[in-house]
Parts: structure tokens; C-alpha cells; sequence
């Protein structure tokens, strides 16, 4: 089975987040947007969600152990484009 792997690109901080291994490209999507929703005096990514945006960076083989990663981070969705409105 291979499970992709993503990762939150923070702008402020200029960083990666740890990568993420999930289902398919939209579980990741799904998961960033409902995190992005997520009201909570802790959640940084619900009170910037301008600064974070969510990559795919490969996928893992677990039938072989193996790692496919792309040359450069490929921009699934920004955190912006996830806001509801309430």
C-alpha cells in the first residue's frame, strides 16, 4: 500500500512541519482544512491561517520500504483558501 506524505509549510517561520503520512491527497486536504477551522487558544494554525499552507512531498511504498519523494514540495492548498466562514 502507499500513503502519501505531507507537510505544513509555516511562512512566518520559514520551516516545514514533521511530514504527515495519510490515505490520498484529499484526506490530507481534509484533515488541514477541519485543523484550520479547529478554534482553540493553542490551534496556531486557526489563529494564522494565512501563514500555513499544506505541501505533498512524496508517498511511501510500505509493500517495499521505499520512498518516492518529489524533487521540490508540490503546494496541495493554502490555509487561506480553507477559512470558513461561521
Amino acid at each position: 500500500m502507499k500513503q502519501v506524505i505531507v507537510s505544513i509549510h509555516d511562512r512566518a517561520a520559514q520551516c516545514f512541519s514533521r511530514p504527515v503520512f495519510t490515505q490520498t491527497e484529499g484526506t490530507a486536504i481534509r484533515s488541514f482544512t477541519d485543523e484550520v477551522n479547529r478554534s482553540g487558544a493553542d490551534n496556531e494554525l486557526n489563529k494564522h491561517p494565512e501563514d500555513f499552507d499544506l505541501y505533498f512531498v512524496g508517498v511511501f511504498d510500505d509493500e517495499v520500504g521505499a520512498f518516492i519523494c518529489e524533487p521540490q514540495p508540490r503546494l496541495l492548498i493554502k490555509g487561506s483558501q480553507v477559512i470558513e466562514v461561521k
